[in-house]
């Protein structure tokens, strides 16, 4: 008996030292050690920490209020356009002559995966997929407050009469057309519309062809050598860009690329801009806020220029250059040298929130120091249609009481303020600062195309960016020690 189980004891020792023995031991201690570490974490509280910040908004009942215009339009219970003779003309207007026809008309291929607008309606969250149909509707309920339909109503009145007055060549307006057609290219993407478009595609189309064709091999769509020509560039990059982004429309993209590495290569050194694209001492905040919409529109719209991402970021530290340090506002030009007004505030606090720093402190300065503008048609500050464009947007990415508060100061005194045609299907604007005594204020009289698209432009910033604007990168919250839970923002 004592043999049989020295010999089992020998076999069972044996088999320990072996392979198989060694590998089962092995395992069996991993098992019991991540028991035991099981039980550890069992017993350890977990604990996050929580940060409440208080945010000084005004409350929802000390907003000032305003009674709705006496004479409204009449709403129609969907937001199509409404349907208006073709021949009609818009009511008590300049009859301007129209530019004469190109003798050459680029060729637009309108072939696209993304023509189509049931296919428009299902682009990915982050496009634009709430400027048609019911993201459109659902936009202006939730942002719009009680002047939202009536906002609505004159933006379609300002998209007949931009239709009615189109030249015959595609463009708008009768000096600086690139811009104004780029403008009114901006609108109609705004709502929606594209060369899809059943009513509008005409329309869009045209004015496509028309900047498409005053692009040269340089990528510059007018002479970059005069101040106007160097907004007109960004402004027609702006334009483009969001057209390839919407239609994708092939040919579309390489003018797109094209023109923005003319804003690239015009940069200068420290991120700013200047009239010509000029590289000295001087840098301009106005002229840079056009160019960082163009920027961040091509970026959203796939263009491949190797340093595009670059220039955005390199704009965004000559925003915060440009800042005061006393009361949040931003220069116009020379830092210290120049003047700082609600509207250049809005500028560099727009820029720096589209191209991703919204939630920056000379972001939020900037929004400090916009908490005293207002909106008076009567009394207008210099350059009223282009501040009020800028604020309105720099609001709503604000958001809360200090959007609903400034929506119930610039919805009604741009809907009341619109020239309308008898039966209401046609409107138009001209600028706020025509009413001024001459030589108080900015020219802003070049044409009612200008006035019109940016008071529609301003009009449909209820659905025009929520969608299409996110910051350009994800950055992880800073962490205390590996025992906190990581978050990142997406």
């Amino acid at each position: 008996m004592d043999s049989t189980i020295k010999a089992l004891h020998k076999n069972v020792m044996e088999w320990l030292a072996g392979p198989t023995g060694s590998v089962t031991i092995h395992v069996a201690l991993i098992l019991a050690l991540l028991f035991l570490v099981d039980l550890s974490i069992r017993e350890k509280d977990s604990e996050i920490e929580v940060k409440v910040v208080e945010i000084d908004q005004q409350k929802l009942d000390e907003l000032m209020e305003i009674k709705p215009p006496e004479e409204l339009p009449e709403m129609v219970d969907t937001v199509t356009p409404p349907d208006v003779d073709v021949d009609m003309t818009p009511p008590e207007i300049e009859d301007f002559s129209a530019a004469p026809v190109m003798d050459e008309v680029t060729d637009l291929v309108i072939a696209s995966d993304a023509i189509s607008p049931i296919i428009m309606k299902n682009l990915a969250p982050g496009n634009m997929a709430n400027r048609s149909g019911a993201g459109r509707a659902a936009s202006i309920a939730a942002f719009g407050g009680k002047w939202g339909q009536y906002a609505e109503a004159a933006v379609l009145r300002a998209l007949e009469w931009l239709r009615i007055n189109q030249n015959p060549n595609g463009s708008w307006g009768t000096h600086d057309k690139e811009a104004m057609t780029g403008l009114g290219i901006l609108t109609f993407l705004a709502h929606g519309e594209t060369t899809a478009s059943e009513k509008y595609g005409p329309t869009v189309e045209r004015a496509i062809r028309f900047l498409v064709a005053r692009q040269n091999e340089k990528g510059e769509f007018c002479k970059t050598d005069t101040t106007a020509g160097t907004y007109s560039q960004a402004i027609c990059v702006y334009a483009i860009s969001e057209a390839y982004g919407m239609t994708r429309i092939p040919s579309l993209k390489g003018a797109m690329e094209k023109g923005v590495q003319v804003l690239i290569d015009g940069q200068q050194s420290k991120g700013g801009y200047d009239y010509k694209f000029a590289k000295g001492d001087r840098r301009d905040t106005s002229l840079g806020g056009w160019c960082c919409q163009a920027m961040k529109a091509a970026y959203i719209g796939g263009a491949e220029n190797p340093k595009l991402h670059e220039a955005m970021e390199k704009a965004v530290e000559d925003m915060k250059s440009a800042q005061k340090t006393d009361d949040g506002a931003f220069y116009y030009s020379i830092v210290g040298r120049s003047h700082s007004t609600h509207s250049i505030t809005a500028v560099a606090v727009l820029s720096l929130q589209l191209l991703g720093h919204g939630n920056d402190k000379e972001t939020r300065a900037g929004l400090n120091f916009l908490g005293g503008a207002d909106c008076k048609w009567d009394s207008p500050p210099e350059w009223p249609m282009y501040a009020w464009y800028y604020i309105s947007q720099t609001k709503f990415h604000q958001g809360g009481a200090n959007w609903s508060n400034w929506n119930n100061q610039f919805a009604p005194q741009f809907i009341r303020a619109q020239q309308v045609s008898e039966d209401k299907k046609v409107g138009f604007w001209t600028s706020a600062g025509l009413t001024l005594k001459k030589g108080t204020t900015g020219r802003e009289d070049m044409h009612p195309v200008y006035a019109t698209t940016l008071a529609a432009l301003t009009l449909q910033v209820y659905y025009r960016f929520l969608p299409t604007y996110q910051p350009i990168e994800t950055k992880a919250i800073d962490q205390k020690s590996d025992d906190d839970v990581k978050i990142e923002i997406l």
